[in-house]
């Protein structure tokens, strides 16, 4: 045997053995995905499957119920005795109409009356002890400025002269 021939015949092998090699691999990979597939199709219950898409509806249901519930006790139609399976259901109908109609209304900028219920965090004979309510009798220290000059009409800050300042200059 000559070593041209010698060197054909190595080199038909070895691209026999590379087809082989990448033929092995490629069982491997289906034989891999078949099982897989045996496993997820064998784990497969249809009356787990249907119990479970029951329960999940039912869920869904109590959920919106719930939340309807919800929406309407925030708007202060909720009943206050019984259950939401008592209640007449034009009276719900009736009351989650009115509530759209108030939500369009607040959508399109109408504002319910202030004057009707007044705020009693900001009404200073209802709650003394609100933040919100100034005290009449304490002093006006006007705009406060950390870091920014005042805007030209405000009036100068009430501060005693050896006060600290916070990013302005000790003559202001």
């Amino acid at each position: 045997m000559s070593p041209e021939e010698f060197e054909r015949l190595k080199n038909e092998e070895k691209e026999h053995l590379r087809k082989l090699r990448a033929l092995k691999q490629t069982h491997r990979d289906v034989q891999q995905k078949k099982k897989i597939v045996d496993a997820v199709t064998g784990m497969r219950n249809p009356g787990l499957e249907a119990e479970t898409d029951d329960l999940t509806q039912s869920f869904y249901r109590d959920a919106a119920v719930q939340e309807a519930r919800l929406d309407l006790a925030l708007e202060g139609q909720a009943p206050v005795t019984g259950n939401a399976n008592d209640l007449d259901k034009e009276s719900l109908a009736k009351a989650e109409a009115e509530a759209l109609v108030r939500q369009m209304k607040a959508q399109m900028g109408h504002t319910p009356d202030l004057d009707a219920a007044p705020n009693a965090a900001i009404d200073p004979v209802q709650n003394p002890d609100s933040p919100h309510v100034q005290d009449p009798q304490a002093p006006d220290v006007g705009p406060k400025t950390i870091g920014r000059t005042p805007l030209p009409d405000a009036p100068p800050p009430a501060r005693p002269p050896d006060d600290k300042s916070i990013g302005r200059r000790r003559g202001i």
